[in-house]
């Protein structure tokens, strides 16, 4: 037998104990065997002697009967532990997962764009000139997107993101629908081609019905579709039959939307086409015919993968006031499309602007897509059209991307997706004009040397061929965005010593505080990453905090002491939160995380080789 307790019960052991002297549940853990578990005393009238203790001591005094009967063995003795744990410490036996395991409903999706089109030269013994030109991606992307890459063996689809598949839908790109010779006029047909997709021998319906049942049989939410606001050239002499233009957008809209209704298509990613008047067509039809389709939208403003270039480098007005209209009638909004090396300027930039200038809740839900900036969407509450994967070194030479290629490393930071989608499973993604906006007037200028062939405008052919006026091989390119940006919480106060780091922070209309840390480029110092003394004014905690990038320290300001308390911290991307509170440091109604234990723990997950910054979420609770 043995008699555990969780403190001293007496200066003297054998001084009578007075049970009501304490002011919290003890906890006694009466551990042994059938003699403890009161063998006999079911035919007597007494009980066991736990019991009998309980009795004595009364109801502040909490006695746990811990027995392994008979023939102990190992597994016996772990479960009485893990029992015994439970009443001596009032915590699950269990690790504590601060991270809910069912998938998130934010109107998040990885896209096949990138994917798809780094497929070619995979394996081969010398690069392809034409993989550094904008030429390879209209020979090649759609051909790729096939049968074969998405659901065989090492297909995307059973090897990317398995921690949230289940989060994300999978946004089949341009090409899904065009043939293997590419002819242009299939696009938006729906039709999959028998050359690409073997398997499927079934009607246009019949087929989608198919494709969604696979992706999902996968672990994916399901399938999305990518579209353009225009009717195909092959469908020119069904078009006659009707009486009007109009009439007949409507009819040919209508069946691909009953089509993805009864497959259980949930997502369709408008990417331009025609012009907003269609724009809205879409929406109102959507609206009539499948309302629980998520229609996404691009901001109709031309603005090309940067902000003002050449120019400012800033969001010039003519982008804000076409984001203002558009997202009036959408469900989501996509800032499109951006650089994965200037990506977070650039976006962030256009993330804040829209945000400012949507003061009330607009007709649809308004999410804002920040393709893949996903911390950004983590900490603002956007919605993610994720686009990068961890395929890496497949290609020859210096293995060229012009989608994902660049300092900082996309396709390494594979975490920083998952941390971010989890993330959103507790602080889900919230449109605009919902928390108001608080822009910092500082601006951060970050700036990046293009080498040729390096990104999509960067290639030679886009500066000759398609004579982009943001073509950008060669130059160096600028861009400026806040320095601190909120959404229903003040600007935060940043101290750094240098230039300092993009701060952003959100309290979620849940309740939820997210507070982070974006990094800087220059050509000097290429991809770096300021630590600064960041203080956070968060008032009430009403909610779990989720803390994104690096710091020196961390100060979250409380509207009042929290006398004693439990702080429970966990990495987004693992599945067990730890005791913090003896590290975080105390100063009246200031909790300060230092910055070596924000980045321990949010990296405590890690995946070997992964670049991507820190993410954590904490808890903290009132000790009872």
């Amino acid at each position: 037998m043995a008699v555990t307790a969780l403190r001293c019960m007496a200066a003297d052991p054998m001084a009578p104990i007075n049970p009501a002297a304490f002011k919290a549940p003890v906890r006694i853990a009466c551990i042994g065997d059938s003699i403890t578990e009161g063998a006999g005393a079911g035919v007597l009238p007494v009980t066991s002697w736990p019991e009998q203790l309980q009795g004595l001591l009364g109801a502040l005094w909490r006695i746990g009967n811990f027995v392994v009967n008979v023939h102990p063995n190992i597994d016996g003795h772990r479960e009485m532990a893990k029992a015994a744990f439970v009443v001596l410490t009032g915590m699950s036996a269990e690790p504590l997962n601060l991270v809910p395991s069912e998938p998130g409903k934010s109107p998040n999706y990885w896209c096949t764009w990138s994917a798809q089109s780094y497929m070619q030269g995979q394996g081969a013994k010398d690069n392809d000139p034409i993989l550094y030109q904008v030429a390879s991606i209209d020979r090649y992307a759609a051909l790729q997107l096939n049968e074969e890459n998405l659901f065989g063996a090492n297909g995307w689809l059973k090897k990317f993101y398995q921690k949230v598949r289940g989060d994300l839908w999978v946004v089949l790109d341009d090409g899904w629908d065009l043939p293997v010779n590419r002819d242009l006029g299939y696009r938006n047909y729906s039709k999959l081609d028998p050359e690409k997709f073997p398997s499927f021998k079934g009607s246009i319906p019949e087929n989608l019905v198919t494709l969604n049942k696979k992706v999902m049989e996968c672990g994916w939410r399901g399938v999305g579709l990518w579209y353009r606001a225009y009717e195909p050239a092959v469908d020119a002499e069904r078009k006659k039959t009707f009486s009007s233009e109009a009439e007949y957008k409507k009819v040919f809209w209508s069946e691909r939307l009953a089509w993805s209704k009864a497959a259980g298509i949930g997502y369709w990613k408008m990417d331009g086409g025609g012009d907003e008047a269609d724009w809205r067509m879409m929406t109102s039809l959507v609206d009539e015919k499948y309302p629980g389709l998520v229609l996404e939208h691009g901001n109709a403003s031309k603005d090309g993968p940067f902000n003002s270039y050449p120019g400012s480098g800033r969001v010039y007005p003519g982008y804000v006031e076409a984001g203002k209209r558009v997202i009036q009638y959408s469900e989501v909004m996509r800032l499109h499309d951006i650089s994965p090396q200037l990506g977070i300027p650039t976006m962030l930039g256009r993330m804040a602007s829209i945000l400012d200038a949507v003061k009330t809740k607009p007709a649809k839900t308004g999410y804002l897509n920040c393709e893949d900036e996903v911390s950004i969407a983590a900490v603002l509450g956007g919605a993610m059209g994720v686009m990068r994967s961890p395929m890496i070194g497949r290609r020859p030479g210096d293995d060229p991307d012009i989608f994902l290629k660049g300092p900082r490393n996309l396709k390494k930071r594979m975490d920083e997706v998952v941390r971010g989608v989890r993330w959103q499973r507790i602080a889900p993604a919230f449109g605009t004009g919902v928390m108001k906006t608080h822009v910092d007037t500082k601006v951060l200028v970050d700036s990046y040397k293009f080498p040729a062939g390096e990104f999509w405008t960067s290639t030679e052919d886009w500066a000759t061929t398609y004579a982009s006026p943001y073509a950008c091989v060669n130059k160096v390119v600028a861009q400026g965005a806040p320095a601190r940006v909120t959404r229903g919480l003040p600007l935060p106060e940043v101290k750094c010593d240098g230039e300092p780091p993009y701060v952003l922070a959100s309290r979620n209309p849940n309740g939820s505080v997210s507070i982070g840390t974006l990094g800087r480029l220059s050509p000097e110092r290429g991809c770096y990453f300021p630590e600064a003394d960041v203080s956070l004014k968060i008032g009430r905690i009403t909610g779990k905090i989720g803390i994104f990038g690096y710091y020196k320290s961390l100060a979250l300001v409380l509207d009042k002491p929290l006398g004693e308390f439990r702080i429970w911290a966990q990495d987004l991307a693992g599945d067990g939160a730890v005791n913090i509170t003896s590290k975080v440091l105390v100063d009246g109604n200031r909790l300060v995380f230092p910055g070596e234990l924000i980045k321990n723990i949010g990296l405590s997950a890690a995946t070997h080789g992964d670049l991507s910054d820190p993410a954590l979420v904490v808890e903290i609770s009132r000790r009872l």
